[in-house]
């Protein structure tokens, strides 16, 4: 009886390693796999410190390989990269900001959506650019994280192709907050700027000397649905937005060019809500 327990125990250890290395392959370039097995085999020997609860922590595997030299990212010339993100959430485009804001941290401004769609997946966003490496998963996953994100599970389908399923449980939008009484000022704004209202009633924005302002500013409310919109081909010197009971977040930019707002803008919040 004690040798068959031994049996089922040594199998089931077996089998539990064979899973983590299957893990591990996912991140891997087959003919790299193949020629560091005994090398792999040592770095995941202890099976226990890659799992995050029920799951492999999928960060933790890509970050050891990353640290031994057995992440390959670079392709040698300039190619087309697909980066594909998977979210279950109900809330696709807070998603897409935040993995834009994410990518654009990394030095990624001008990635081209290649397809958006919900799938049994969920919604799935997968974005190109050409590059000669793939982005570090590792950093990604860390630009996440500093915004609440989870990166749940990575694997790379090719040299150039790789999919990232990421959790927004409790991730933030990253818009600057205010309360009651608050006054701003935006100085030289490189992208637009976005402001979490869901604490006032109304938000007043006056262009400062030397700015050139054509107001573009939306509201949205909590899930990123357009509540309004005002566009000026005019200058603008001053606006006073009523704000509706469900607005969230207002995205101020100019209609044109953020270059117009040399000197910057001047926000005053008024009525607690």
């Amino acid at each position: 009886m004690v040798k068959k327990a031994c049996l089922i125990l040594l199998l089931a250890v077996g089998l539990y390693a064979d899973s983590l290395l299957e893990r591990v392959s996912l991140l891997m370039d087959p003919s790299d796999y193949d020629s560091h097995k005994k090398l792999i085999a040592l770095l995941f020997e202890d099976e226990t410190a890659f799992r995050a609860g029920p799951d492999y922590d999928m960060v933790k595997i890509a970050t050891v390989l990353e640290e031994n030299g057995l992440l390959r990212l670079s392709l040698g010339e300039n190619e087309e990269i697909g980066l594909i993100f998977e979210y279950e959430g109900e809330n696709p485009l807070f998603f897409m900001k935040l993995i834009a804001d994410t990518l654009r941290s990394l030095g990624l401004s001008s990635v081209l959506t290649k397809r958006a769609s919900f799938d049994e997946n969920g919604f799935v966003w997968r974005v190109g650019f050409v590059s000669s490496s793939v982005p570090d998963p590792v950093l990604i996953a860390e630009r996440l994280k500093k915004r609440d994100a989870k990166v749940a599970d990575i694997e790379r389908i090719d040299a150039a192709l790789w999919r990232y399923r990421v959790d927004l449980n409790e991730a933030d939008m990253s818009a600057l907050p205010m309360e009651a009484g608050d006054v701003r000022k935006i100085v030289r704004p490189v992208r637009p700027v976005w402001i979490d209202v869901s604490h006032i009633r109304k938000l007043t924005i006056r262009e400062l000397p030397g700015s050139h302002w054509h107001a573009d500013v939306v509201v949205y409310d909590k899930m990123l649905h357009i509540l309004s919109m005002r566009q000026n081909d005019t200058r603008t010197r001053f606006m006073r937005l009523r704000l509706p009971g469900d607005a969230a977040y207002v995205k101020i930019s100019d209609r044109f060019t953020l270059e117009n707002l040399r000197s910057g803008l001047k926000l005053n919040a008024q009525g607690a809500r």
